[in-house]
């Protein structure tokens, strides 16, 4: 979906700057301030600040502040906006025998409106800006909330899949999510889900219909939807056990029919070709099934988290060649925040790191410091690449690689809780020569990033 830039930086600046000119929060900031002054007691804090609530119910005026994101709120909550965006700044630097240059590159650049009508109907609309002028819609939907244990979601998010893919890229641990992240969970999609969170937070769930096949696509491909479900479940969260209450298991799958061409698998970041799917076309016309399990643990400033996930396509075709072919792999990671912070964990996915101290040297505070380190295997299945008669000649369904290692060590520094510096390096190994690294079989990435989002 694409639609001028300046058209929306103007809808959102009215709602920003001109909403605020409204709001009773300068009076409150007063009167708190007054009282740690010690000018005011607490009882008298509390009586006029009882007197701002009703003046501002009576006027049925809108309360602007900032608190991750510009919020507009009215007295009684009802209506609910805020306004927010991100910017990620990377530079990928390659040692792959000269096959790609190193290059600086703008991930990300979004903006975002996200609010409440009438306390029950939650909503969200963020644009991507990176690719230039033209603008493409990621998040697009309606939340309704009438239901605690059966929201419903409608329009185009994220399927319920992968602790990695469905927590945002703000908040991962490394500037790429690992190869079965970013090739095998399915990302964004059109269709309507049920979810909820459980028993506070012990349970949660996520079940629904979606097109199945990816993000701003006007049409399915066929008359089929794709079935996705996931649930998550945090055992001891109210066992009074620290060592156990951030410990956290789920599982996932989707269930279709996908008709059309297959994506090729590349390494995150470099984009090096894992499988290269065969120029003439490799098309699906079959089932394609994804299952997934996952764990996450948190204890004070370490974390601990891996997954294991698989695709199987029924019904691979190219060139005369029929077969049913499948790709798995599996990740695991660890950090360490060296300045004691602690990960988010949070209806099932990571959420915002806020340091202990932000970074201020003049009075002592450098933010927070995290280590990490990740180990990941990815395997094709062999029939992908074997040569077969298919007439006067041979045939196969992909080239590349059936194997590939990747290890990861990454350090990010958080000056505060908008802002993010990370550095990484990798090391990619494969069990064949790939054209793609001049006939190499490895590869050393070092990928940095700025981040900033408000």
């Amino acid at each position: 979906m694409k639609m001028k830039v300046g058209t929306v930086l103007a809808y959102l600046f009215i709602y920003v700057c001109v909403y605020p000119t409204f709001s009773y929060g300068a009076d409150e900031d007063l009167i708190r301030l007054l009282k740690d002054k010690g000018i005011l007691t607490q009882p008298e804090v509390d009586q006029l600040l009882a007197r701002v609530k009703e003046k501002e119910k009576k006027d049925g005026s809108l309360k602007a502040y900032y608190k991750e994101g510009f919020h507009v709120d009215t007295p009684d909550k009802a209506f609910t906006m805020v306004v927010g965006g991100r910017a990620h700044m990377d530079y990928l630097s390659l040692d792959n025998k000269d096959q790609q240059a190193s290059s600086f590159d703008m991930k990300r650049a979004r903006i975002y409106a996200q609010g409440n009508l009438y306390k029950n109907t939650e909503f969200k609309a963020e644009l991507d800006f990176s690719e230039g002028s033209a603008a493409s819609l990621t998040d697009g939907y309606i939340n309704l909330t009438h239901l605690p244990f059966a929201k419903t979601m409608l329009g185009q998010f994220k399927e319920p899949f992968s602790l990695e893919a469905l927590t945002s890229f703000r908040f991962v641990d490394f500037v790429e999510r690992s190869i079965i992240a970013n090739s095998i969970a399915p990302g964004r999609d059109i269709g309507v889900m049920l979810h909820a969170n459980l028993f506070d937070g012990i349970l949660g769930y996520g079940v629904g219909i979606f097109n199945g096949n990816g993000r701003n696509k006007k049409r399915d491909e066929n008359d089929d939807k794709d079935l996705a479900g996931r649930v998550y479940l945090r055992p001891f969260r109210k066992s009074g056990i620290p060592f156990l209450e951030g410990l956290q298991v789920g599982g996932a799958f989707t269930w279709g029919n996908q008709q059309g061409t297959v994506s090729n698998i590349v390494v995150p970041g470099s984009e090096t070709g894992i499988v290269t799917w065969n120029k003439t076309g490799v098309k699906s016309d079959g089932r394609r099934k994804r299952s997934g399990a996952e764990m996450a643990w948190v204890a004070g400033p370490f974390s601990l988290k891996g997954e294991w996930m698989k695709t199987r396509w029924d019904n691979l075709k190219v060139a005369g060649l029929r077969d049913d072919l499948d790709v798995a792999g599996w990740y695991v990671s660890a950090s360490w925040f060296l300045t004691g912070e602690k990960k988010n964990l949070k209806e099932g996915i990571f959420g915002r790191v806020t340091p202990n101290h932000a970074f201020n040297p003049l009075e002592g505070g450098w933010g927070a410091f995290e280590l990490a380190a990740r180990v990941e295997s990815f395997g094709a299945d062999r029939g992908i690449f074997k040569l077969r008669p298919q007439g006067q000649s041979k045939q196969r369904f992909a080239t590349g690689t059936n194997r590939a290692h990747s290890f990861a060590l990454g350090v990010n520094w958080y000056p505060h809780n908008m802002f993010r510096v990370s550095v990484n390096y990798v090391r990619n190994e494969f069990d064949d020569p790939l054209s793609d690294l001049g006939g190499d079989d490895k590869e050393d990435l070092v990928l940095s990033r700025f981040q900033v989002d408000f």
